[in-house]
């Protein structure tokens, strides 16, 4: 199952937070249980790479806590249990 939720680059909500956000609700943990982020991959980098880019070609993926997680540029999240 994917499922999808949209960023706002321009609201006060980092893409970040938005990410293991959806994964908390997807594995029906707190966000607190969860493993930190910068165990996969920059946070810091991520953020940097969302707000300052000017293309709509920009697409991330990475694993996360048992997700594959792709964002792009238009501001669509999609978060899918990863294949074992």
């Amino acid at each position: 199952m994917v499922v999808t939720t949209q960023y706002d680059p321009h609201s006060e909500q980092t893409i970040v937070s938005r990410i293991v956000e959806t994964v908390s609700n997807l594995a029906e943990q707190e966000v607190e249980e969860l493993p930190p982020l910068y165990d996969s991959i920059d946070p810091e980098a991520v953020e940097r790479l969302f707000r300052q880019s000017e293309t709509q070609e920009l697409k991330l993926i990475f694993q996360y806590c048992g997700y594959t997680i792709r964002g792009n540029a238009t501001g669509t999240i999609a978060v899918e249990a990863s294949h074992q």
